[in-house]
């Protein structure tokens, strides 16, 4: 998390002498989120599986000289897991706003070409809601923190819509804290998930 929160600042530093020249676009995204947890120390005989969930919100884009460019993304997302164990199965449903941070850098391929772009940041997540399912469906939200902070990194590609821009991408998310809160005594838990989002950004100032 040190490392990240590090070449984040480096590049915002970096960014500095770009500042005046910023393009300023807004826009939505929405997609799918395979949520899981990691466990430690990993319980014997329990196997924990992919949900999948969506995931939808707003998009702010700040877009420098030279390739980079600043994303904010306040989103709703569907986290949790599949939990198997004994032939049994339940569910773990995890809710958040989750607000990732993007450093962004985009490779030009020339004037009205698609465009290929990397990307990492922070993730603050505020959870919404937390239910176990087994047949019934049990609140366990006292039982899990309430707030989540994490990294994502990925890629994916822009494609010109006229003044408009239409991007794909997939990313990785980890959860840094610990989010147990009295769900599983001596247990840490740690949200993770794959996303595949689609949007559209519309310019609106300079």
């Amino acid at each position: 998390m040190k490392k990240l929160l590090a070449v984040f600042t480096v590049a915002l530093l970096l960014m500095g002498s770009s500042f005046a020249q910023v393009k300023i676009s807004g826009g939505f995204l929405g997609g799918l989120n395979l949520g899981n947890v990691s466990v430690d120390p990993t319980p014997t005989g329990v196997d924990f599986n992919n949900l999948t969930g969506f995931g939808a919100g707003g998009v702010l884009n700040f877009e420098f000289s030279g390739g980079f460019e600043i994303q904010v993304e306040p989103m709703y997302i569907q986290n949790g897991s599949k939990i198997s164990s004994g032939g049994m199965e339940e569910k773990i449903k995890i809710n958040y706003i989750d607000v990732p941070v993007l450093l962004m850098y985009t490779f030009a391929t020339g004037e009205g070409q698609i465009e290929p772009y990397v990307m990492a940041g922070p993730v603050w997540g505020l959870r919404l809601s937390a239910k176990e399912t087994n047949g019934t469906e049990v609140d366990i939200k006292d039982e899990i923190k309430g707030n989540n902070l994490g990294g994502t990194f990925g890629a994916g590609i822009k494609i010109p819509a006229g003044m408009n821009r239409i991007f794909i991408e997939g990313r990785y998310t980890i959860g840094f804290s610990d989010i147990n809160d009295g769900f599983a005594t001596g247990y840490t838990i740690k949200t993770k998930g794959i996303q595949v989002f689609a949007g559209i950004l519309f310019p609106f100032g300079s």
